[in-house]
């Protein structure tokens, strides 16, 4: 066995200095996980993925047979975690064999094992969430509550990590596979056999597409679209029949899809229920005369998955029996993978978060009614401890003085770029399928910059296709509405929230993933070029410089 290389400390640059809080995390390998949260996260959202993701993390890993687990720090307001061996180097070798057994077994029942196993089982912790009474519990009652949240909030997240090895390894193999039966493939056409297979988030951009079909099949209705302000819509809308009508379906909509918001992480983040300006942003933008219905090239993607796979298949016909079933088997794990990868995010993700914030959003009021801090969503800038210590009876809890400290860090914080890594660096990890997936969903280092062609900006194919465009450089979601028809969506990441976006794009660039990224699932869903994994685009490109993007080469050209 090849020894493993020699560990090195990361050296901590000056501007992002601190004191490690325990000396032994030091020794971990913490990487600042920009695909799930690119900006500075409050200290509540580190407190509840410090202890509780983290425990859930651990048993869906455990379960797994996977010896390795996950723990998460919020380093100067920044969200890093690290991959964790469980068991000791002498053990390691047998414990992936354990590892690949199980995959083995998992594989061709994960989804099976989805439907009627753990997505009946997500949906009863969501139904006893919505029917509890958070405005009418008492104190006890609310702060039992919280109790049994947190302990569903880390059973959601067990789920989570015993599907995602399947869901995240099923299309990486299939990609490894078709590799090797096919030399001469090029690198989307793996992808392009997995495509076109229908999920939670093509439904909610295709929901929201049919809900602007009614504005614009009434003129009263897109001019006041068009006309008003964002934030004026729904007020608006109430001022005639046409408009509540219309704003009843909104409801309806966000009734349905509205349980998320910007990030996986950060609680802070309002849901489209508690704020509708992402939606009503996208429908403005679906009233645009060039705007096309995302069904048209969906039913094209399908069709060309549907011939592709019948002339793969005649490809395969002089093959052994065994090759040809393991490439079918492969096949339709990858195909139910990339299901999966969106529903999941819709049922654990999203929706976890979405529950969770509701319940610290009423301890938010109760203490802002208590004067303990001034208003409601102040309630995230505290830790978990320190909520239920002023829930106490008796407790007289002034925390507004720690509140705006926290708030001032986050806003110094947002302005410095952190660092990739801290810690301690032990090299590459060993090649296996689970590691292979897990690049090809988080991306690779891209190619070095070159210093003859700064205007040329390397990254990892995602969907295939051409587009020369003006490039919007966006880093929130709430800053959805400036990005125009037609125009390349440049940000830092994307996550299903922002699928409604790829209706009006052009294109698409990214900081961080690879070709098994959410973005580039839906970029190819959608049919627009995709580049991720870049790592500098956001910071590079600037908001209105012309880009030309090659979704097949991966990379990106600043033109004017």
């Amino acid at each position: 066995m090849t020894p493993p290389p020699e560990p090195k400390l990361i050296p901590i640059p000056d501007h992002f200095k601190f004191e490690w809080a325990d000396p032994e995390e030091a020794r971990l390998p913490l990487m600042q996980d920009s695909q799930h949260a690119p900006t500075p996260i409050s200290p509540l959202s580190g407190w509840v993925t410090e202890r509780h993701w983290s425990a859930g993390t651990a048993r869906g890993f455990a379960a797994a047979k996977q010896p390795i687990t996950m723990l998460i720090r919020r380093i100067n307001t920044y969200y890093y975690n690290a991959a964790v061996p469980t068991v000791p180097p002498e053990k390691m070798e047998e414990a992936g064999h354990a590892a690949e057994e199980w995959l083995k077994a998992a594989i061709p029942t994960f989804s099976d094992r989805w439907d009627t196993e753990w997505l009946p089982e997500i949906k009863k912790y969501h139904e006893r969430w919505s029917s509890f009474d958070l405005a009418g519990s008492t104190d006890q009652q609310l702060l039992d509550h919280l109790k049994w949240t947190l302990k569903t909030y880390e059973r959601l997240w067990a789920i989570h990590f015993e599907l995602a090895i399947t869901f995240l390894v099923s299309p990486s193999m299939f990609c490894d596979i078709h590799a090797d039966l096919f030399e001469d493939a090029g690198s989307m056409d793996a992808y392009k056999l997995m495509q076109g297979i229908e999920n939670n988030s093509y439904r909610a951009g295709r929901d929201l597409w049919e809900l602007s079909r009614k504005a614009a099949a009434s003129p009263e209705l897109k001019s006041l679209l068009a006309s008003t302000p964002t934030r004026d819509v729904p007020s608006a809308l109430e001022k005639s029949a046409a408009g509540k009508s219309f704003l009843a379906d909104l409801h309806t909509y966000l009734d349905n899809w509205g349980r998320r918001s910007d990030t996986v992480v950060e609680l802070a983040d309002k849901s489209w229920i508690e704020d509708p300006s992402i939606a009503i942003d996208n429908l403005k933008a679906y009233l645009d005369d060039g705007a096309t219905d995302p069904s048209i090239h969906w039913k094209q993607v399908v069709k060309e998955r549907e011939q592709l796979v019948e002339e793969t298949r005649k490809k395969l016909t002089g093959y052994p029996e065994p090759v040809r079933q393991q490439f079918e088997m492969m096949l339709a794990a990858g195909q139910q993978g990339q299901r999966l990868q969106e529903d999941h995010n819709w049922w654990i993700d999203q929706q976890g978060n979405y529950q969770t914030r509701r319940v610290f959003m009423e301890f938010g009021k109760r203490l802002a009614g208590k004067g303990a801090i001034s208003a409601a969503d102040d309630v995230f800038m505290l830790t978990g401890d320190e909520i239920m210590a002023a829930m106490a009876p008796g407790a007289n809890s002034d925390l507004k003085a720690a509140v705006a400290e926290r708030r001032g860090e986050m806003e110094k914080w947002a302005k410095v770029t952190p660092p990739p890594m801290v810690g301690t660096d032990y090299g590459p990890p060993p090649d296996n399928p689970v590691t292979r997936a897990i690049g090809r969903m988080f991306g690779t280092p891209p190619a070095p910059p070159d210093p003859e062609h700064p205007e040329l900006i390397s990254g990892t194919p995602g969907a295939p296709g051409k587009v020369t465009a003006t490039a919007r450089v966006i880093v929130k979601l709430a800053d959805a509405g400036r990005l125009g028809r037609g125009e390349v969506l440049v940000t830092p990441t994307t996550s299903p929230p922002w699928t409604p976006l790829f209706i009006t794009a052009g294109g698409i660039v990214t900081d961080t993933g690879g070709g098994l990224s959410h973005c580039a699932i839906v970029a190819r869903e959608y049919g627009i070029p995709a580049v991720v994994g870049s790592r500098v685009a956001s910071a590079v490109i600037k908001d209105g410089q012309t880009v030309e993007i090659d979704g097949d080469a991966g990379t990106v050209r600043i033109v004017g």
